[in-house]
């Protein structure tokens, strides 16, 4: 039930004393009373359903909107501090709320707020692509949207690493504090058994290398290992011959310390490349795998195809490969905020698209596995992190980690956390070189039985 304080309508001047100060001040506030009203409708519709939920919204002007009684249920607070922020959240819809918190002229308060008002926001109907959405949102977030996917098309070498550094070369204590003790920037894979976010971590590595039947002596490509565990984890458990290549010069730094530190440094060859690079290892590899990466390669459908050429450049015939990938069912641009404030030229991409790019260029399918529980729940450990290690985090570098990064951050963590409960997906894609029956192989039961998964009171190796 709705408790809105309906506004007044202000003092309607004469058209003739519209241009004095008197006159101008009572237009903007006639503007402000608009806003505000047209907020209330929003929000009003956005809490209406809600079971569980109840929102307070405090206006500029100190008036409040609340959206059913706080009594029994959570209650989120959304707190404007500017006529501006209220103007620039009716014209921009979420997009312009959570660039407004980004910059501190909107508070959020109330647990995970943010998640809390997505996922309201799904269920009224304003998801990108329904009704309302399409009849509420500005056209210029689509103009605003496309211009920013041009600016940081990654399809040039160039732009691509500085969309990788933006990221990726921020100081590795907060991947340390975030990512646990692998820093493992994936999803983890919880069994019934599985405690804690190393488990987690650690089964997810060793499920990929059963999918990929590792065997003593092989060659293993894989394109951007990040922090390293992924290649140590492979050479030490499975004795293959391992090659790296990552674009990232500050995560190659940290990964060389890494390898020498776990005396690996001989069987693992560390390339400064990315995906484009690999061409040059012409039918090289027994196996091939990377670990979030294809979020990486870009938004064109040649950005695709050059992707799926490049590793079936790299493979032997026959050679296996892993790629684990979020992805839609649709192809789309990536959101303007994640573009925005945390992955420059990033796009999650098409499932069908990446199969049929994948098998133009000779890699046949042999599984599609979708785990994105796993990755929700994985990304809720990284939010709860997060939260505890900021005080430590900013210490670090506090040039880098403001209080404006924070609201970065935590608006990608709790956001892309409720994305996968709408429609995000988590995609383990299997594949062969070469449409061959001796290619596929060989039935051994379940790569997840076969893991050695780990549980319970069980601490895995991380190599820290």
């Amino acid at each position: 039930m709705s408790a809105c304080v309906r506004p007044r309508l202000p003092f309607v001047l004469p058209a003739s004393e519209w241009w004095g100060r008197d006159g101008l001040r009572s237009v903007r506030k006639g503007v402000s009373v608009i806003a505000r009203w047209a907020l209330r409708k929003i929000f009003e519709r956005v809490g209406s359903k809600s079971q569980d939920t109840a929102l307070r919204v405090e206006f500029s002007d100190g008036s409040v909107c609340r959206v059913a009684s706080s009594e029994g249920r959570r209650e989120v607070l959304v707190r404007f501090r500017s006529p501006q922020a209220e103007w620039y959240t009716l014209l921009f819809l979420y997009e312009g709320l959570f660039e407004c918190y980004v910059s501190g002229d909107v508070d959020l308060e109330g647990e995970q707020p943010i998640g809390t008002l997505a996922r309201l926001g799904h269920s009224a109907g304003l998801a990108s692509g329904k009704f309302w959405f399409l009849l509420l949102r500005n056209p210029l977030n689509e103009v605003r949207q496309r211009a920013q996917e041009s600016r940081q098309d990654g399809s040039g070498r160039a732009q691509a690493i500085r969309n990788a550094d933006f990221h990726y070369s921020l100081n590795p204590a907060l991947f340390e504090a975030m990512l646990g003790d692998t820093v493992g920037y994936s999803e983890g894979l919880w069994t019934a058994d599985t405690k804690t976010l190393n488990q987690a971590k650690f089964n997810n590595y060793e499920y990929i290398c059963r999918k990929l039947r590792l065997e003593p002596g092989m060659t293993v490509l894989e394109v951007g290992a990040g922090w390293g565990y992924m290649p140590i984890y492979m050479a030490k458990r499975y004795g293959v011959q391992v090659t790296v290549y990552n674009p990232v010069r500050r995560q190659n730094d940290y990964m060389r310390e890494r390898l020498r530190r776990h005396g690996v440094g001989e069987k693992i060859r560390l390339i400064e490349g990315d995906h484009r690079d690999i061409v040059q290892e012409s039918g090289r590899f027994d196996r091939f795998v990377s670990v979030g990466v294809h979020e990486h390669a870009g938004y064109s459908l040649k950005q695709y195809r050059l992707w799926a050429e490049a590793i079936a450049a790299a493979l032997k015939d026959g050679g296996l490969g892993v790629v684990s990938t979020t992805s839609w069912m649709v192809r789309q641009m990536t959101g303007l905020l994640t573009l925005k404030y945390i992955f420059p030229g990033g796009h999650v991409p098409s499932l069908p698209d990446t199969l049929a790019a994948f098998e133009r260029a000779g890699l046949m399918l042999v599984e599609v596995e979708s785990l994105w529980p796993h990755y929700q729940r994985t990304m809720d450990e990284w939010r709860k992190n997060f939260a505890k290690a900021w005080p430590e985090i900013q210490k670090s570098d506090p040039s880098v980690f403001t209080e404006t990064f924070r609201r970065r951050w935590t608006l990608y963590l709790e956001g892309t956390g409720e994305a996968f409960g709408d429609s995000l997906d988590l995609s383990h894609i299997t594949f062969a070189k070469g449409r061959r029956a001796n290619h596929f192989p060989p039935w051994r039961g379940s790569p997840r039985v076969e893991a050695e998964l780990i549980g319970g009171d069980q601490e895995p190796e991380c190599f820290k």
